[in-house]
């Protein structure tokens, strides 16, 4: 699953928390030894002398650890953190503290998860729980999700039309639970992106004819732009999807596009609650028009100004600059 945080393999967790382990450990000079961090594991198996000198290797070459590993096997390995990682560090630990990306994670986590099992249908209903034992999908930035993260974000498909299942009286959501068909079509054409399968949505809704991967894009200029104006609120929240709104209206445009999804997540960060950065959003907004312009018709230029504008105003007023 290609999405940022989630996906990662149980070697790739193992290193992070490592990483994140020795960093308050370490003061300017000193080097940490490992082994406590591997006596420490949950899964016994991989306290071997050679997988922890497999992960010191790789994180070596990736220029996050400075290495002093003597003869004598993981008792002698000692090792320092670089300013690499301990700045990838503060990144994940601020990643992990943004509430909104933890629920949609664990949302888009749960979908892929119920996709790889094939259940999507009445006939496969795996429990809930038995997410958190994938590597791939229970983990989000190194870190497990909790049971009332699972809980939640089965909560929400089901609120939402994504799966079906079965509830009781002590969860909000289902505990075992299987994709609908659109939760099917979200795992195969948004790749489980749930945000941006909401907002396809909600543009064909609003009159918005896309075919994606064709060129038939019916009312955009009109009515797009006419919701787009209109999805004005009081807070970050607000903008936010304005912004997940656009980049993927440039993506039904032109799906050839690169970085769509570095774009969008570069505008989400500079929108956020008492914190929003309109020079990073008109740099987005001048991207999208770009793109679009670069690689559709002119007739749907329109739409994506007037999304942008849209966009724009919203932060103007959420800063007190309109």
């Amino acid at each position: 699953m290609n999405k940022q945080g989630l996906g990662w393999t149980a070697s790739q967790i193992r290193q992070a928390q490592l990483v994140e382990w020795i960093v308050p450990q370490q003061n300017a000079a000193n080097y940490v030894p490992v082994k406590p961090f591997y006596d420490s594991l949950s899964d016994q198996s991989a306290n071997t002398d050679e997988i922890a000198h497999a992960d010191l290797q790789r994180l070596g070459q990736q220029g996050l650890l400075d290495l002093a590993l003597g003869l004598g096997g993981m008792e002698a390995f000692d090792v320092r953190v670089t300013a690499e990682a301990r700045e990838l560090a503060e990144q994940r630990q601020a990643a992990r503290a943004d509430r909104t990306q933890r629920r949609t994670a664990c949302r888009v986590a749960m979908v892929d998860w119920l996709y790889s099992l094939e259940a999507v249908s009445e006939l496969n209903l795996p429990a809930r729980d038995l997410m958190l034992d994938s590597p791939a999908h229970g983990v989000w930035y190194g870190q497990p999700f909790t049971e009332g993260d699972i809980d939640g974000a089965a909560a929400w498909l089901f609120r939402n039309g994504y799966v079906k299942g079965i509830t009781i009286d002590q969860a909000e959501g289902p505990v075992r639970l299987y994709l609908t068909d659109a939760g099917v079509e979200c795992a195969e054409r948004y790749d489980s992106d749930v945000d941006r399968y909401t907002e396809a949505q909600r543009m064909q809704g609003s009159g918005m004819i896309v075919s994606f991967g064709g060129s038939n894009y019916g009312q955009v200029a009109g009515d797009y732009a006419h919701q787009a104006q209109n999805n004005v609120g009081a807070t970050a929240d607000e903008l936010r999807k304005q912004i997940v709104a656009i980049a993927e209206l440039v993506r039904s445009l032109v799906p050839e596009a690169n970085g769509i999804d570095t774009q969008r997540e570069a505008a989400l960060a500079a929108a956020r609650d008492g914190a929003v950065n309109r020079s990073v959003l008109q740099r987005f907004a001048d991207w999208a028009l770009s793109v679009v312009r670069q690689g559709a018709t002119a007739a749907v230029v329109p739409a994506v100004t007037s999304a942008t504008t849209a966009m724009l105003m919203e932060a103007g007023r959420l800063t007190g600059h309109l």
